[in-house]
């Protein structure tokens, strides 16, 4: 189903900018959630703006790591590849957190852990059952694919929480994504989009246009779309 309503748009000047926003906002909201429950699920991007973020993201963690107990990490899709791989999205946190920091890590598996990527999606989803993300942080493709969910290759009625996906029109061509229902099961969904190539991905989703998976996605309480100015500029 459509999202009724279009995202809220944060406008910033500069990538780079962009970048910092985020993170400064998603650890305020990291902070005020545990403060508030004790626990918070955050679902980060990948991409080379999700990188970005999820880098500076662990600068923060590293300099107060105890200050982050009961924060779980997940990612709304992961490529299908071998655990050390650069493609990995998760690979920037793991590669750069404290051994020692408390926050929880809940990876797919990889390609060289001798399973099938629909068993990995299998294992996912269950890891996933009964845990809604309170934010889920989103980047956005050319053709208005989001997680791994590519126009005409995703199935809206599929209720399961992670999917696997075997014929991705981006390399590598296996993949595990959360589904639509999944990541609409989130309290707040923030789309973060950099550069003039997202532009008619962007105009789609104001639009409505239900034939980019953008214009399905919507949080429980909050869906904002975080842009650079390059993202909104017309030609």
């Amino acid at each position: 189903m459509i999202s009724l309503q279009a995202p809220d748009i944060r406008i910033c000047a500069t990538k780079s900018e962009l970048a910092v926003t985020v993170v400064d906002l998603v650890i305020s909201r990291i902070r005020h959630g545990l403060d508030t429950s004790g626990t918070f699920h955050l679902a980060l991007t990948g991409g080379s703006l999700g990188i970005l973020i999820s880098e500076l993201l662990v600068a923060h963690w590293n300099e107060e790591p105890e200050e982050f107990a009961g924060l779980h990490l997940w990612w709304g899709d992961e490529r299908f590849v071998p655990e050390l791989s650069e493609e990995r999205n998760a690979r920037p946190v793991l590669m750069a957190i404290s051994e020692d920091s408390p926050i929880h890590i809940h990876q797919v598996s990889s390609s060289d852990s001798n399973i099938a990527v629909e068993v990995a999606a299998r294992r996912y989803s269950a890891d996933l059952f009964g845990i809604e993300m309170d934010l889920s942080l989103l980047g956005l493709g050319e053709d208005g694919h989001v997680a791994s969910l590519f126009p005409g290759q995703w199935d809206e009625t599929d209720k399961r929480g992670a999917i696997e996906v075997l014929e991705s029109p981006k390399p590598p061509r296996e993949r595990v994504s959360f589904s639509m229902p999944k990541i609409n099961d989130s309290e707040s969904v923030w789309f973060i989009v950099s550069g003039g190539e997202k532009h008619d991905a962007i105009e789609k989703i104001i639009a409505r246009d239900g034939s980019v998976p953008a214009s399905h996605v919507h949080g429980r309480v909050e869906t904002l779309l975080f842009a650079d100015l390059a993202a909104l500029a017309s030609e």
